[in-house]
């Protein structure tokens, strides 16, 4: 973004902005997605959008980043800080991955099957954030029935493990492998990997 806005009136249309992004790509797909469409869906002149994105590649980094912002404020609001049961929780959690991946009419999957091509790493260190957080205060609460160590390590490699399966599986969409099956085995592997003691490391003489 080249420039913070500061009025609310700038801050609406950067909002409208990122908004019109989404509905651009969402209709006409991330290749025919053009500044030009973007300021026009968002009512606002060409200018305007330059003002505060350098390229359409500004814009869709700052799509991606609110739409990491809403999938991390859902997954607060799933009810799993009261259940004990590891595998219901993270289940829970993959479960509603895979339904936001099929939700806002496609998005979502055109964003994912030019994964490769978009700015991401924000967007994962965000999502990392987010399961930080949540993991955080899961084991805080049941601290007594999981113990665990290295939880930083642990929820670095299962956000990356999942994400990347899941947006393989999807972009991929052979229909070979289920959905639901390749749901229930991330569950049983996520689960027993964070519900597993911690080691005791001898160090080195």
């Amino acid at each position: 973004m080249r420039k913070r806005p500061q009025q609310q009136r700038s801050r609406e249309m950067v909002r409208a902005l990122i908004d019109a992004t989404g509905k651009v790509i969402q209709q006409q797909g991330l290749d025919n997605t053009t500044t030009a469409r973007i300021a026009e869906v968002a009512g606002v002149s060409v200018g305007s959008l330059y003002q505060y994105f350098g390229d359409k590649d500004g814009l869709i980094e700052a799509l991606m980043e609110s739409l990491a912002d809403e999938i991390g404020t859902g997954l607060k609001r799933l009810p799993v800080m009261d259940n004990v049961d590891m595998a219901a929780t993270v289940g829970s959690a993959i479960r509603f991955g895979f339904a936001v991946l099929h939700s806002r009419d496609g998005l979502y999957l055109e964003l994912v099957r030019n994964w490769h091509r978009l700015p991401t790493n924000r967007v994962m260190d965000a999502l990392q954030q987010h399961f930080m957080e949540l993991a955080r205060l899961y084991f805080l609460r049941h601290y007594q029935h999981h113990q665990i160590s290295n939880l930083e390590v642990r929820v670095f490699i299962v956000t990356n493990s999942v994400l990347f399966t899941m947006i393989r599986h999807i972009s991929q969409h052979s229909g070979l492998i289920r959905e639901q099956e390749l749901a229930d085995e991330l569950t049983l592997m996520v689960a027993r990997y964070l519900a597993s003691p911690p080691d005791t490391v001898e160090e080195s003489p």
